[in-house]
């Protein structure tokens, strides 16, 4: 009869991709974002029929947010599980969660009761059986969790069929404290592989904005959609959105760990449900850096001498082909960076080197700049632009006008007012700004060959946003603008084919 070794967090995958039929069928399946409003009953979506019931009626509903998405409180919760037939030597137990505490006191996360002789149970510190415990863990963690046990549930001489029964989220001596969202058991048949748990694994990291120790990410469809192997210098914190149907995963938003970091598809939201936009199938845009590089500066060496302050040093990698189309959003906590808000911008490497060389980089100014919660919000992102596989991005506190002035030789920036663009598949339109230089009044005329919408930020030599313009979708657009302080100032114009920039002097 084939083993199975107890697993805890520890998986190594190598970033090749696999060919799997369908990713393993659940015993029992309990998420808290499909469970009704009206009932203490936290419903299986297996198909199995094994719904829990909460112990209290004033459980209705899930009523926090994890990561965008919702999930229950535990506070003395008790979450009975009906018995669930057991036919295979082994199971796998995946729990989502987040305590509360990061102290030493050992939290209760799930026991089942297989006979009246064995017992499975685990907790926020060790794994406990009829026969031994095994401690993993001094303290609890505050981060959210994807804990995921492989362990035997029938021993020789037991029935064929075993009715065990289960609690989630409480022991005889002490209850978990903190949040709890998805609840898998998984059948370890003859023919399971641990890339079944991989891909389980994968899913509920994604959604749940967990980064994965030591494994690279899979699809249902076995696509690897974060390599380890190649991209472990950045695999100290993951975060992903993305769409997978074999799931039912559709992620638009997630935050780091740390919450420093927010991405999104087109937007933010106030949570992941509310969120209007929509990814294809199999489609994932996913990000990493080093633990905690979006507080940490350090020096960005760029062409010509140029040396700027950064934080962090990312990488974005995304699997797909529609979603190449599909703009996004950067939000970053800016609260412990150095220099005003309004200096920085967003570096994006289309090579993907991290070498920062003016012909691959993009500068993004900020969309938003939020003085209050020191916030900047970059918009309008499209990622792997160049088909390269991946972009590499920082933050860097910078003069905008003198740096554009060094990447200007790719002729996406103009000095006189007249452009022509810099698409270069004849989609790309056609500008003048005139008169230019002038003394605060200024008109702007952008033609495209074909309708678009058209966004104009007009920006200081040092970043700072000072007029926004929006238009509607036309083949024409005319804007006329004021500007009451002297100095010089660049036009970003941003249409659904190109991002263009043009220098302006005001006397």
């Amino acid at each position: 009869m084939k083993q199975k070794k107890i697993a805890l967090f520890a998986f190594a995958l190598l970033s090749c991709a696999v060919s799997v039929a369908q990713v393993s069928q659940p015993v029992i399946w309990l998420r808290a974002d499909n469970t009704g409003t009206d009932t203490p009953v936290w419903r299986d979506i297996s198909g199995n029929g094994y719904d829990a019931v909460f112990t209290t009626d004033s459980v209705k509903a899930a009523d926090t947010l994890l990561n965008f998405n919702p999930a229950f409180r535990f506070d003395g919760t008790v979450l009975s599980v009906p018995p669930i037939e057991v036919t295979e030597e082994a199971n796998s137990v995946i729990i989502v969660y987040q305590a509360d505490t990061a102290a030493r006191e050992e939290l209760p996360l799930w026991s089942f009761q297989a006979d009246s002789t064995h017992t499975l149970a685990l907790t926020t510190r060790q794994i406990v059986n009829s026969n031994s415990t095994i401690l993993y863990s001094d303290v609890n963690s505050r981060c959210a969790i994807v804990n995921s046990l492989t362990q035997l549930w029938r021993k020789r001489r037991m029935a064929d069929t075993l009715y065990c029964s289960g609690q989630v989220g409480v022991t005889d001596s002490s209850a978990f404290i903190g949040m709890m969202a998805e609840f898998v058991v998984l059948p370890c048949s003859e023919n399971f592989s641990d890339i079944a748990l991989y891909q389980w694994c994968s899913y509920l990291a994604v959604k749940y904005g967990i980064t994965l120790q030591e494994t690279s990410y899979l699809s249902s469809d076995g696509t690897v959609t974060w390599p380890l192997d190649s991209l472990g210098q950045f695999s100290g914190s993951v975060i992903g959105i993305g769409r997978d149907d074999r799931f039912g995963l559709h992620q638009r938003q997630s935050r780091t760990a740390d919450g420093l970091l927010t991405i999104a598809l087109d937007s933010v939201a106030a949570d992941n449900i509310l969120h209007g936009s929509s990814f294809a199938d199999k489609e994932f845009l996913m990000v990493g850096s080093a633990e905690a590089a979006f507080n940490t500066v350090s020096e960005l060496y760029m062409e010509d001498d140029q040396t700027q302050n950064r934080y962090g040093d990312g990488i974005a990698k995304v699997t797909g082909t529609s979603i190449l189309q599909k703009p996004f959003t950067m939000r970053v906590d800016a609260s412990q960076w150095a220099d005003s808000l309004h200096r920085y911008a967003l570096l994006v490497d289309r090579s993907g080197t991290g070498e920062y060389r003016y012909s691959d980089l993009e500068i993004f100014s900020p969309s938003e700049i939020d003085t209050s919660n020191k916030t900047l919000t970059f918009s309008d992102i499209y990622w792997d632009t160049d088909g390269s596989g991946c972009d590499r991005f920082c933050f860097a506190a910078l003069n905008l006008l003198d740096l554009m002035s060094e990447i200007g030789e790719r002729g996406a920036i103009s000095e006189n007012g007249r452009n022509d663009g810099a698409a270069g598949n004849g989609s790309g339109g056609q500008y003048a700004l005139y008169p230019n230089p002038n003394s605060g009044h200024f008109v702007l005329e952008a033609q495209y060959p074909e309708a678009t919408p058209l966004t104009v930020h007009v920006y200081t030599a040092e970043g700072k946003t000072v007029r926004t313009y929006q238009r509607g979708s036309n083949t024409a657009h005319r804007i006329e603008g004021t500007i009451s302080a002297k100095g010089q100032y660049l036009i970003e114009i941003v249409s659904n084919v190109e991002r263009n920039l043009i220098k302006m002097l005001v006397q």
